[in-house]
């Protein structure tokens, strides 16, 4: 078929030329690398940097894929590709269950990359020891000694023409070929030579270390071998990560030239030559998006998947036209002078248990930090207790659809397989109820707005839960009010923005409303900050308090660590739970009381269904608009404001360590990891990289990480073109669902770290505490915090206490609050224990409690 040339008689319309670079690119197809994907929280910056440095297209497959168990099942899959990359991964790799298909690679004739455990699976292979380093270096960026330095080892390397390279290192093990016995004396020359233990392998780089030397990395190895390339077959390998945010971009010379090498290998040496067409095991690093996999689902609807259609099964909650047609309306108002938002809400005249507040209680905080650290928005949410609302328990394929004002029919119970799981089905509902036009300066008009518990994040990740099995069905995991009242609080333009969505034929009542809740804000009388209440309990039976163990937390760290000497984790983000019983009382106190005493950009109270949160949140998870940015802020590094550090100098000084760095870099690279999985190759950046900021009461290490969730084609599509665009037909719902649990609250490799972490915690439930709390609204915006410097209680944990002479009974709640921090190689088990403290001394402070 001849290709269509441009000429004066043939215009290419703008809007044509996507489908034509398309048409064109299928007729001279990439070649394909095959990616073995070891369950780690990097792989896709890998892929990323693959496919933005090379002309070729990645696949990837998962190390146990049971359709490659067999030898020659393997061998015709990788007869499509011009090349493998065996990516990183936890464990080690003469343990059959964390390589997998791995291993078997080695037998082949296909030009491979090792990364990681690959480059440790290649060097076992052929001879090499795995060990374990003396000095873990997790997140430490060294500088790389390679033979592309010397001019007569350059020739043919693939670090031919590489200048310096520093590069990231995440391994607790590295590969031993005999180094340690090459004498000092000529170990100049001999280390770039292949040795007795491994004369198939010839070492390309090292990391070089001084040992007389002091070092705040945690350095005790002097030799690291980080590079090799086997003598005879086309394998070569890195144990530095080329595509970490630190790497230097010298590195992706490295990766360039490798492919040149495999590609001039195939052309020239390989049998079988590499086949084109047939099916693939290999999948595309981006998942499918949740609109489509609901339209796979949706024949399930009429029962023709084996799914009956019955009492438990119907789909009200999805075709409940609720929303359906609805049209937004606002009203601005001017924002009373020095008034503060604890104080609006009180103006409104709403019980407490119908409103959710999304508050920037820093908001007033003009000489703390910059107008990213404050926030901008505070958004109160009405009307909540007369509101749909959804709940989901994980592992229970069921969602709840809850509609107070029907009284014929109060609660829907829907399966979720018909729609591909809950997410899927929060997906299509809020597409359903999209609105194109609203204030542009809202950046919420109505829509979604709950929490998600850690739990569900673990659902999401293959991580069964252990302490599950009494969970009780009435504590959700994920719940969502349908808001279409509200009250947004712009802090830069002084104003606010009184919202409802309803019906066209409701117009009259909605003017009319917001009518009055403009009366009722311009006649708000109180105009001073609000005092914290009183934190004096009155009953004679005062808070009880269960808090840590001091021991065993301690024992927890070291039991962490033993899992990052193994290699099993770069880093494990510990928590533990405090509860205070008390007398019930006000939760609405507390909260003001927290607002005041740890004033945050992402503060929050929620009365919702059995649960009530007050939280005093420093760290936005993931926002997203709706074109499509997406930015997460993943917080790392802790410095509290003492008489010493006072100020960001100070702090900037105490956080620019190895340690502090590190602890953020690794959830940054994972963080990038979940994006890509979205928005694709070459699509995330990172604008601002380990930045310090100020609160009221400490110092945060920040960093910004940002993607761009790509525009599927439109126009004059074919039918594999469209397939592909529905595919990737993506929303912020997308990345919030892929980038659960967050990675701040987790460590990486975010699977294997959860799982360890079970069991270190003693399977005990994080609940809220790790989760997230935000909005998705029918403008096609979100923003989603990390429910961290908080405390939430259920109702169901509520009794009545004895009561004892002359004494009536009370009602008691409990309150939980979680605290924790990341633990390292470098942490100290009584340096973690006092982060924890420190970080729930600040929420316990509420109830005149302290540790």
């Amino acid at each position: 078929m001849e290709v269509p040339r441009t000429s004066p008689e043939l215009e290419i319309l703008p809007e044509q030329t996507a489908s034509l670079v398309l048409y064109v690119a299928m007729l001279i197809p990439k070649p394909l690398i095959l990616f073995i994907d070891a369950y780690d929280s990097f792989s896709n910056n890998i892929i990323s940097l693959l496919e933005t440095s090379l002309s070729a297209s990645v696949r990837t497959v998962k190390i146990d894929n049971p359709a490659l168990a067999t030898d020659e099942a393997l061998y015709e899959e990788l007869s499509h590709y011009a090349a493998v990359v065996c990516g990183p991964g936890p464990g080690h790799p003469g343990r059959e269950a964390d390589v997998g298909v791995m291993k078997r690679i080695w037998k082949t004739g296909v030009p491979v990359l090792g990364i990681c455990l690959g480059f440790q699976s290649l060097c076992l292979q052929f001879g090499g020891v795995v060990r374990r380093l003396k000095g873990p270096q997790h997140g430490m960026i060294r500088r790389v000694n390679h033979a592309g330095e010397d001019e007569k080892r350059n020739i043919g390397s693939i670090f031919e023409g590489v200048g310096d390279i520093y590069a990231t290192l995440y391994q607790s093990l590295c590969a031993d070929i005999g180094q340690d016995l090459i004498p000092e004396s000529s170990w100049g020359a001999e280390k770039w030579k292949s040795t007795k233990q491994c004369p198939d392998l010839l070492p390309l780089a090292w990391v070089e270390s001084d040992l007389s030397e002091e070092s705040d990395s945690g350095v005790r190895d002097a030799r690291v071998l980080v590079a090799v390339q086997h003598r005879t077959r086309p394998f070569w390998a890195l144990q530095y990560h080329p595509e970490s945010i630190c790497t230097n971009e010298e590195s992706r010379k490295v990766i360039i030239n490798w492919f040149k090498v495999a590609l001039h290998y195939n052309r020239t040496l390989r049998q079988p030559r590499i086949q084109t067409g047939g099916p693939l095991q290999g999948n595309f690093a981006t998942r499918d998006s949740l609109l489509s996999r609901f339209e796979s689902f949706r024949p399930m609807l009429n029962g023709s998947a084996g799914f009956p259609v019955g009492e438990d099964f119907h789909t009200a909650p999805y075709e409940h036209s609720s929303g359906v047609g609805n049209i937004y309306s606002s009203r601005t108002v001017d924002l009373p002078e020095n008034t503060p938002v604890a104080e609006i809400v009180e103006s409104l005249g709403y019980e407490v248990e119908q409103i959710i507040l999304l508050e920037s209680s820093n908001a007033y905080e003009k000489a703390v930090g910059t107008a990213d650290v404050r926030g901008r928005y505070s958004i109160i949410a009405l009307d909540i207790k007369d509101s749909l609302r959804f709940e989901y328990t994980t592992g229970s394929n069921q969602i709840s659809a809850i509609y107070p004002a029907d009284a014929a029919a109060d609660k829907y119970i829907t399966d979720l397989r018909q729609f591909g799981g809950v997410w899927s089905f929060l997906a299509q509902y809020l597409d359903k109820r999209k609105i194109q036009d609203g204030n542009k300066d809202s950046p919420f008009w109505g829509g979604f707005m709950g929490y998600t518990t850690y739990e569900l994040g673990l659902e999401r990740i293959d991580v069964q839960a252990q302490g599950r099995k009494n969970h009780p069905t009435s504590r959700p995991d994920l719940c969502f009010a349908w808001v279409t009242r509200s009250v947004v609080i712009d802090h830069v333009k002084n104003c606010i923005y009184i919202q409802q969505l309803a019906p066209t034929a409701a117009q009259a009542q909605v003017e009319q409303w917001m009518y009055d809740m403009a009366m009722r804000i311009a006649n708000t009388s109180y105009r001073h900050p609000l005092k914290p209440p009183s934190t004096t309990n009155t009953s004679k039976s005062g808070p009880y308090i269960i808090t840590p163990l001091d021991s065993e937390y301690e024992s927890k760290v070291r039991d962490c660590q033993e899992s990052i000497r193994s290699g099993d984790s770069y880093e494990l983000c510990l928590t533990d739970q405090t509860t205070i019983t008390r007398p019930y009382g006000a939760s609405w106190d507390l909260y003001t009381s927290l607002r005041t005493r740890q004033p945050a950009p992402f503060a929050s109270y929620i009365r919702l269904g059995p649960l009530t949160l007050v939280s005093s949140s420093p760290e936005r998870f993931l926002s997203w608009t709706e074109a499509g940015k997406c930015e997460l802020r993943p917080m790392k590094g802790t410095v509290r404001k003492s008489p010493s550090v006072t100020t960001l100098s100070h702090a900037r000084a105490l956080l620019d360590v190895p340690k502090e760095k590190a602890e953020n870099l690794m959830i940054v690279d994972l963080v990038r990891h979940d994006l890509h999985g979205v928005c694709g190759s070459g699509n995330v950046t990172v604008p601002r990289l380990m930045v310090v900021e100020e609160y009221a009461s400490v110092f945060q290490m920040i960093t910004v990480v940002q993607g761009q969730i790509p525009s599927p084609l439109s126009r004059h599509m074919n039918v594999a073109e469209a397939d592909q665009a529905k595919r990737t037909r993506y929303t912020g719902l997308d990345v919030l669902a892929a980038s659960l649990p967050p990675g701040s609250m987790t460590g990486a490799p975010k699977k294997r770290s959860c799982e360890i972490l079970q069991a270190v915690e003693g399977g005990r439930e994080r609940s809220l505490y790790s989760g997230v709390v935000g909005y998705m609204d029918v403008g096609g915006r979100g923003d989603f915090s990390v429910t961290i410097r908080s405390m939430y209680r259920w109702d169901d944990d509520d009794f009545t206490s004895p009561s004892a002479e002359g004494e009536e009974e009370q009602i008691m709640e409990k309150w939980h609050i979680g605290a924790g921090g990341a633990v390292t190689a470098l942490s100290t088990p009584l340096g973690e224990r006092e982060e924890m403290q420190t970080k729930l001394n600040g929420t316990l402070g509420v109830f005149g409690l302290g540790i």
